[in-house]
């Protein structure tokens, strides 16, 4: 039951990292880390695109 638990975190740990960055796309990471989450590949694109450099946001002048 606990290994299965860390499984699960670990499998969801791309969306964790989005959402506690504020990442602009995170959805588009939960999206790709549920649907293709269970293949390597999936998981490393979603890990990929919640660790980029977060771009601020530049108000108008």
């Amino acid at each position: 039951m606990l290994l299965a638990a860390l499984a699960f975190a670990l499998y969801l740990l791309p969306t964790y990292i989005a959402f506690r960055r504020g990442v602009h796309n995170r959805w588009a990471v939960v999206a790709i880390n549920i649907v293709l989450g269970a293949t390597f590949l999936g998981w490393l694109v979603a890990l990929f695109l919640a660790t980029r450099p977060v771009q601020s946001r530049r108000l108008p002048a």
